[in-house]
């Protein structure tokens, strides 16, 4: 068992290769380091989102902290690996029985060079055998190499939006089920029902589905592969309050600004907007049945769209016409990522 251990890497993205060397060091150690290396090369992954990344896989193991090395070089093409070596000896501050590596760097004397005192133990890449570069290039073709909560930030969301009645429950379930991932109900249906019915739906209900549907996405996330399915968005609901409510009470604004402040947020990957040429139907939440009044409400919507910089993908036909074209639309966004 050897005193202290280095794990280090830039882990752009984290994989499970990464994750695998470390639960092998830390077997090996009473106390491991885990050292995530962050320069300013603007095509690295935020470091935030890395750290975030090696504490969750790392939080059952006792032995092992997560530290951060930060450099000023754009790339590691410049990296200076002996100023960032004793930057690392100074932030562990002890002595460094063992370093850990995989074999991939065995034969190039880099790390028996930079750490004479310490033992070099190589990991062999052929049991993992993945790549953060691979990855990067093709993120959803190696996607079962990434951890879970790795896997969440790769997730590209499909919001799912347009008027009443226009089949967007029904198209959000039936793409989650062909993608086999999660979708986000629209959360105004329970707190409308919870209400007592549209017409008796208050302000503060309102609120409650804009921090209510954020909650539901955050939790779909968790378990959704390559994509996640969401029905509505913060701005249409933002469309139905104000239709709602005309008065000048200063409440007004302050959702206003939360709506749009989530918008902002979101920043969903695709946006699917269902045309209203299908036939209305009541199902208890619903008032705006007339058709002039659906394709005002219709224009209305994708001006609202526009003017807060969201572009959109216009659907419409029959019901077997929105599904295929629908799940094409989000089979380019994959295979394009």
């Amino acid at each position: 068992m050897y005193e202290v251990g280095m794990y280090g890497g830039s882990f752009n993205p984290l994989h499970l290769g990464h994750v695998n060397d470390i639960i092998q060091a830390s077997n090996q150690c009473k106390k491991l380091y885990v050292v995530l290396s962050v320069t300013d090369d603007p095509n690295e992954i935020d470091h935030r989102e890395r750290y975030m990344w090696l504490k969750s896989v790392t939080k059952h193991m006792d032995n092992v902290e997560v530290i951060e090395i930060f450099d000023k070089n754009t790339s590691k093409d410049t990296y200076d690996w002996e100023a960032g070596v004793r930057d690392i000896k100074e932030s562990i501050g002890k002595p460094i029985s063992v370093v850990f590596s995989g074999d991939d760097y065995k034969g190039k004397n880099r790390w028996e060079t930079l750490y004479p005192e310490s033992k070099i133990v190589y990991f062999p890449r052929s049991e993992i055998n993945i790549s953060s570069t691979e990855i990067r290039n093709n993120p959803y073709k190696y996607y079962d190499y990434l951890p879970r909560v790795v896997q969440q930030y790769y997730v590209k969301k499909v919001c799912v939006v347009g008027t009443e009645s226009c089949g967007k429950s029904t198209l959000v379930r039936n793409l989650a089920m062909f993608f086999n991932t999660t979708h986000v109900e629209e959360a105004g249906r329970y707190i409308c029902d919870d209400a007592g019915g549209i017409d008796n739906m208050q302000k503060y209900h309102y609120f409650e589905i804009l921090f209510k549907h954020k909650q539901l996405e955050k939790e779909a996330l968790t378990n959704a592969r390559k994509v996640m399915l969401i029905d509505t968005d913060s701005l249409i609901t933002l469309y139905y309050y104000n239709l709602g409510f005309k008065d000048n009470d200063p409440l007004n604004q302050a959702f206003t600004n939360i709506a749009e402040g989530i918008s902002v947020l979101n920043n969903y990957d695709l946006y699917l907007f269902l045309e209203p040429d299908v036939r209305w139907v009541q199902d208890g939440t619903r008032t705006y049945g007339e058709q002039s009044v659906r394709e005002q409400n219709n224009l209305d919507l994708k001006a609202l769209l526009e003017k807060n910089g969201i572009p959109y993908v216009t659907i419409r036909g029959s019901y077997q016409k929105r599904y295929e074209d629908s799940k094409n639309k989000i089979l380019e966004l994959v295979r394009g990522a």
